[in-house]
């Protein structure tokens, strides 16, 4: 449970491919406690479908053409991680685990992790930045925290 003294703050780090969450142990200085991957997303669209698109007639014309799907398969993955993302901070928060967070996440994948997060975890965020520092070391994150 959380302490009402000494709230647990957590920072995120994130793209499509994996989330780092850290705990703030003296502000900036922080600890991984947890990795969440989703290799999925690393693949290539062709790797991500089965068989080539199906065939579609136009409605005016004797023309056919191959069936597009509206997201691209990478995006669906994205799109799945983002919920995992979500639903892991918004169980953590609503166990007590963290009350204050931090997010670092690549520009596209925070537009759709903000989708996924629940409206009371929302309220615990202090700051979002659009950066990708998921390959970036402990001193380089606690750098940018302290520039916040």
């Amino acid at each position: 449970m959380q302490n009402k003294e000494h709230p647990q703050t957590w920072v995120i780090v994130a793209d499509k491919c994996i989330a780092k969450i850290f705990r703030i142990v003296k502000f900036p200085k922080i600890q991984e406690i947890s990795i969440l991957e989703h290799p999925e997303s690393r693949l290539l669209n062709q790797e991500l479908v089965s068989e080539r698109p199906g065939r579609n007639f136009q409605s005016m014309g004797s023309g056919r053409s191959a069936y597009q799907p509206e997201t691209e398969p990478t995006q669906v993955e994205a799109i799945k991680f983002a919920s995992i993302v979500g639903k892991s901070l918004t169980t953590a928060h609503q166990k007590g685990e963290f009350s204050r967070l931090y997010i670092f996440a690549e520009p596209s994948f925070l537009g759709l992790l903000r989708q996924h997060i629940d409206p009371e975890t929302k309220k615990s965020i202090v700051s979002e930045i659009a950066k990708v520092l998921t390959t970036s070391d402990s001193a380089t994150i606690e750098h940018h925290l302290s520039e916040i």
